[in-house]
């Protein structure tokens, strides 16, 4: 049973997850980071100790390594092979972690943030590991904060980080196009809030193919182009022209 951590980070994965296991009564026995600002904050707020080195890592029953994907193979070997280690990489490979007895990953797929607070229980995460024993050890550890725990292999987990990718952040940056179109126009972005939640609620109920409406799904070819005219740049327009192709060509009987 898994019932001391270690966590390697301060960003806005290792905040979150920090912040519900201490919320789950799971000991965070030390956070290591190099920014010291970011991980002493942290530290002071879930009782934990704080160090900037590596080399000072405490054993406990798991280190979690929570960095960007550059950094997790560097990471990875200052850590004692005798050491349980999982990292949280949606899309690298269980077996940059292959020095250690036991190791796996925990992947939440959720775009986390350290300054806004979301209800775990409802976040999927994917878990793999080594061995079966620490498969079990890190499922459970899982289960108090989520009642979405599952098992894939690490091909598996980039195949949804991908699609993760393409649901959250590419969706986003639309927002983002449109939300500068509007400023252009001195209109407020807000306007389209209930438009997006909308959309969002439909998937839950139908799936995407179902729910697709507009100019591209109806072949209105003309509205496409008076899109066009008034879009004036030249990178959105082709973003614009790209995704409108794909969709007439998907819906076309």
């Amino acid at each position: 049973m898994i019932k001391k951590i270690s966590i390697i980070g301060s960003g806005n994965v290792a905040t979150r997850l920090s912040y519900e296991f201490f919320k789950n009564n799971i000991q965070i026995a030390q956070i290591i980071s190099r920014n010291k600002k970011h991980g002493q904050l942290l530290a002071d707020t879930i009782q934990a100790s704080f160090t900037t080195n590596i080399n000072n890592l405490k054993l406990t029953d798991l280190t979690i390594i929570c960095v960007s994907d550059d950094s997790i193979k560097d990471i990875a070997k200052k850590i004692p092979t005798n050491q349980p280690v999982v990292h949280t990489s949606g899309f690298t490979d269980i077996t940059i972690l292959k020095k250690q007895e036991n190791h796996g990953v925990i992947y939440p797929i959720q775009s986390l943030n350290k300054d806004i607070d979301i209800n775990f229980q409802e976040i999927p995460i994917c878990i793999e590991s080594n061995n079966n024993i620490f498969k079990k050890k890190i499922k459970n550890l899982c289960l108090k904060l989520s009642i979405n725990v599952v098992y894939f292999n690490s091909t598996e987990r980039k195949h949804i980080h991908l699609a993760a990718v393409i649901t959250s952040n590419f969706s986003n940056f639309l927002y983002l196009i449109a939300q500068k179109h509007l400023h252009q126009q001195n209109i407020d972005f807000s306007l389209l809030l209930p438009l997006i939640i909308h959309t969002a609620k439909k998937t839950k109920n139908k799936n995407p193919f179902t729910n697709q409406t507009g100019p591209a799904k109806r072949g209105d070819k003309k509205v496409i182009k008076k899109h066009l005219d008034i879009l004036k740049n030249k990178d959105y327009k082709k973003i614009y022209k790209l995704l409108s192709k794909n969709i007439l060509t998907t819906y076309e009987k």
